[in-house]
């Protein structure tokens, strides 16, 4: 074997050996193979071997790999897209999600607090602070007089996962963008108006993304993401800000805790489109 054919050899012998072995699937189990190579991907991915971020092998190179058909390797991956644990993108593959956020509804808190409350200092980004813009704004609830428009980006481990729309009173305008950059919505109505919200209202939904949140999230043209709009009322029950979200869907998770019985079909209410 000549010189330049062996270094090749053992070259590939060792890109080899740095790869991790492919775990045998049990054809005799009685557990869907779709099943036993979602099982097995997440135990990669719940050890670190497919860290967030990271694109997951091709669709040809987990045929190869396991020894499964096309169907099998889909079923497996939309199993774990189901459950939030990787995310496919037209065009660019399939990647492992990022840490899922928690928000408890149970307490009336703010979204930045939210986050902090578990331990996530997320990055920030001021992309927007407008003394003028909201009043002209049809995404403001009607008859609220909120013309302080806000729009900030939140990213975890540098990548996208939430844009805040807000909307302030007039009185926020004196605040200034420098110092808006350091306060969430709830914190220049406390620290900076001295106004205290007494109660909030929230609503989820999911909806298509439009083209300013889809690049600025770094999503496709036809993803879906969640929307969470919160009003909140002064003491005096005055509207005294609004607030639009759009969350990357498999980044986030919504839980409520109630008393007693919780009967969904009887909290279900039709909203005329």
């Amino acid at each position: 074997m000549k010189s330049a054919a062996l270094a090749k050899f053992f070259t590939n012998e060792m890109k080899k050996s740095d790869s991790p072995p492919a775990i045998a699937l049990d054809r005799a189990s009685a557990e869907p193979l779709y099943r036993q190579l979602a099982n097995t991907l997440l135990r990669m991915i719940d050890a670190g071997e497919l860290a967030a971020g990271r694109r997951l092998p091709s669709e040809p190179g987990l045929m190869a790999e396991y020894g499964v058909s096309r169907i099998t390797v889909r079923q497996a991956i939309a199993l774990l897209v189901r459950h939030g644990k990787v995310s496919a993108h037209r065009g660019k593959g399939t990647f492992v999600s990022g840490r899922v956020v928690r928000h408890d509804l149970d307490a009336l808190q703010g979204f930045y607090a939210a986050l902090r409350s578990q331990g996530i200092e997320p990055q920030t980004k001021l992309i927007e602070w407008s003394v003028d813009a909201g009043a002209f704004d049809d995404g403001r609830p009607v008859g609220t007089d909120l013309p302080v428009r806000l729009k900030r980006l939140y990213s975890i481990d540098d990548r996208p996962f939430a844009l805040v729309v807000g909307y302030l009173p007039q009185a926020a305008a004196a605040l200034g963008k420098a110092r808006a950059e350091r306060l969430s919505v709830y914190e220049i109505l406390a620290e900076f108006m001295e106004v205290h919200v007494a109660r909030a209202m929230v609503a989820i939904r999911c909806e298509r993304a439009s083209n300013e949140v889809t690049r600025l999230l770094g999503l496709q043209k036809a993803d879906m993401v969640l929307v969470m709009e919160r009003q909140s009322f002064a003491t005096n029950d005055q509207p005294c800000e609004f607030m639009r979200i759009y969350i990357v869907p498999e980044r986030y998770e919504f839980r409520l805790s109630v008393a007693g019985q919780f009967e969904i079909a009887r909290a279900v209410h039709l909203v005329p489109s």
